[in-house]
């Protein structure tokens, strides 16, 4: 591999080179929704954000599908690459793009078929429904792309280009905000108009990544495969975990959802909406640092180089610290004027949902980070099942359990605090997992050199 191969650059700049990219790309890929958000909010007002709002679990599914396999595959292609094996990196990689490609296009015709049913599964009130459908009709022709770009992204990572992704990324993102821009205030094309400009960006920006691998100077290149099932069941128990920490965002939205219209009623919807892309920003860049320091630990992990993947590790929980303070902070002494990005303070009670509702969220900030790292840690060490336990308990079962207990206890309060406590709970479990892989570590260490 081009970039983690060169000796002569310390682990430390190697990180940096990598965290760079991922952080940034992660960013944009955020501002995608983000600057649909403030289009939509600003431009067509609370009733069409709370759409977009409640159409963001299936764009969440759709990323976590493309996460899936794009991190088993990232995760298989840097480790054949550690052992030498270019040939088998090659494969895997092709298998990724078609597989994917044939999952969207599925996605897509079944979506389109099902488009009613799917809106009001996602909670779509009388209200609410026309703009979800309008939303979700464009989006939906799109899904291939949004998956193929997003896996392509991590791929071009893992085959030593890390800063071609920030590049295309970047590009695709000042073309949806110049589309956002055009269709929805000067064409008054509403929500239509910001699914159109996300989808687009995201056509362009696949487009992009495929000229990259065919006509670069990518190590990485399509080539003639089969369709051998053994790799496909290695990707998909490999990015098993990271594609639930992907899923998460948007099962964690659809339970507050339910939770915020059954105990606070539709105008408190687009408030938490606000609150979502927020959150999903802090996500994508705890994601970000986890796919940094991933192709770089399944290198050393090839290469059987462990105190490499241990320092790699204390570099990206700093990393994460600094990261969630800054967000933390930035909410806390900062929270009208993110809010007023998405809702105008004219909106009274929306605006002081969101601006009450932050300030106790964003508690959660400082300690998700950690939980998502320590899941991506273990993937990239190919130890699924502890990875898979920190994912399931942090993103669904212990944060329906808080979501449904606390408010009962705290009215309110409770909703915004249980984020916190679920992150809280899930460190503790983290943790444990975390010092019981060290132990058996060291008694594997011991064992081996009593043996010789």
């Amino acid at each position: 591999m081009q970039d983690i191969t060169t000796d002569q650059i310390s682990l430390t700049k190697k990180f940096f080179k990598y965290l760079i990219p991922s952080v940034s790309a992660m960013w944009f890929f955020s501002i995608y929704t983000m600057i649909d958000g403030m289009f939509v909010g600003k431009g067509v007002g609370p009733i069409a954000l709370a759409a977009v709002n409640l159409s963001m679990p299936f764009i969440n599914s759709i990323f976590a599908l493309s996460l899936l396999v794009s991190v088993g595959s990232s995760t298989l292609i840097t480790f054949y690459f550690g052992k030498n094996q270019k040939q088998i990196s090659n494969e895997i990689f092709t298998l990724n793009v078609i597989f994917l490609s044939v999952i969207g296009i599925l996605i897509s015709i079944f979506s389109i078929i099902f488009l009613d049913q799917i809106a009001i599964f996602l909670g779509a009130t009388p209200e609410t429904l026309p703009f979800i459908k309008d939303y979700l009709s464009i989006i939906i022709i799109f899904s291939s792309f949004f998956m193929v770009a997003y896996s392509l992204e991590v791929l071009v990572k893992a085959d030593g280009f890390p800063i071609y992704a920030i590049i295309f990324v970047v590009l695709a993102a000042f073309i949806n905000i110049l589309l956002d821009y055009v269709f929805v205030i000067l064409f008054d094309y509403g929500i239509k108009g910001a699914a159109v400009a996300t989808g687009i960006s995201q056509f362009i920006s696949c487009i992009a990544f495929v000229v990259h691998f065919i006509r670069g100077k990518s190590n990485l290149k399509f080539v003639k495969i089969g369709m051998n099932l053994n790799y496909i069941k290695q990707i998909i128990i490999i990015g098993f975990p990271e594609s639930l920490t992907e899923l998460s965002a948007g099962f964690t939205t659809f339970i507050f959802n339910f939770i915020i219209l059954k105990h606070i009623g539709p105008s408190g919807i687009a408030g938490f909406g606000v609150i979502m892309y927020i959150n999903n920003l802090v996500l994508m860049t705890m994601i970000g640092i986890n796919q940094g320091i991933q192709p770089l630990i399944s290198y050393y992990n090839g290469t059987g180089e462990y105190k490499n993947i241990k320092k790699l590790l204390d570099l990206a929980l700093k990393t994460a610290t600094v990261f969630a303070l800054i967000f933390f902070i930035s909410s806390q002494f900062f929270t009208e004027q993110l809010v007023s990005f998405f809702i105008d303070p004219s909106n009274g009670t929306e605006f002081k949902i969101s601006t009450y509702g932050l300030k106790i969220f964003s508690i959660g900030f400082l300690i998700c980070g950690f939980n998502i790292i320590l899941s991506g840690y273990f993937t990239a060490l190919k130890l699924i099942q502890k990875a898979t336990i920190i994912s399931t308990l942090r993103g669904y079962l212990f944060i329906t359990l808080t979501l449904f207990l606390l408010p009962i206890m705290l009215q309110d309060l409770g909703i915004w605090i249980a984020p916190f406590v679920n992150e809280i709970l899930t460190l503790g479990i983290a943790i444990y997992l975390y010092l019981d892989y060290k132990v058996t570590i060291q008694k594997s260490r011991f064992t081996t050199l009593a043996e010789n």
